[in-house]
């Protein structure tokens, strides 16, 4: 089982250092025309999603899309990470960068 972890002041989860079936799984998340849901719960069952309570919902504040009553469900914003992950890793590797997810909790 691969292991993604969402950790740290700064989090960026490069593609290259990511097991071949995680990154593949991920990039469905991304995926236009496809159903997000079923491609992060499928991620979330068949490999290792953790992250730290407090950074994850930092993380994700600073996006602006979700309330703190939302922010609150740890296993919901790993959800929201592993979907975030995946369209990062997709647009950036469609952009010929290296395809990498930043995220900050500042």
């Amino acid at each position: 089982m691969a292991k993604l972890v969402f950790e740290g002041t700064d989090c960026v989860i490069y593609a290259e250092d990511l097991d071949p079936q995680l990154l593949q799984d991920l990039l469905d998340c991304g995926a236009p025309g496809q159903a997000a849901d079923e491609s992060v719960a499928y991620v979330k069952r068949n490999h290792d999603v953790t992250g730290d309570v407090g950074q994850c919902k930092a993380y994700l504040k600073g996006y602006g899309a979700w309330d703190d009553s939302e922010l609150s469900d740890h296993e919901e914003n790993l959800s929201r990470l592993v979907w975030l992950t995946g369209c990062d890793l997709r647009e950036t590797g469609e952009e010929g960068e290296m395809p990498a997810a930043y995220f900050s909790a500042y």
